[in-house]
């Protein structure tokens, strides 16, 4: 194949196919009920509020006070990350020839896309 849109299209669609196939067979749950560690601590899930509750009375209280602006985006912060260390990932049970397969389609694609995009163009 010498038509660099052809084998631009065929990796676009291989790398897309592959990279549907994986989501599928993955599985995302959450436990934010139970806490989380950080270092060797065990912190509930709730206590991650009290930095943005307390900014948030502080802003309510003295609304020009650059603190209270920080501890409110610290805690929202400190929320967001709480959410994101909960998140679980679990591969659903699959054979070894269709995971293989996935990552040849999304490998494969890659390349293919990757040898069109950088491609040495210059008439000789």
């Amino acid at each position: 194949m010498k038509n660099p849109l052809v084998i631009f299209l065929v990796g676009i669609a291989m790398l897309a196919a592959g990279l549907f196939w994986l989501t599928t067979i993955v599985q995302v749950t959450t436990l934010w009920g139970a806490g989380f560690r950080v270092g060797g601590a065990n912190i509930p899930s709730g206590l991650t509020l009290v930095p943005l509750i307390a900014g948030i009375l502080w802003v309510f209280f003295n609304p020009k006070a650059m603190g209270a602006k920080i501890l409110c985006v610290i805690g929202i912060v400190i929320l967001i990350a709480s959410i994101i260390m909960s998140v679980r990932f679990h591969v659903s049970r699959t054979t070894l020839f269709e995971f293989i397969l996935i990552f040849v389609c999304i490998a494969g694609g890659a390349g293919l896309i990757a040898r069109v995009l950088f491609a040495d163009n210059s008439s000789k």
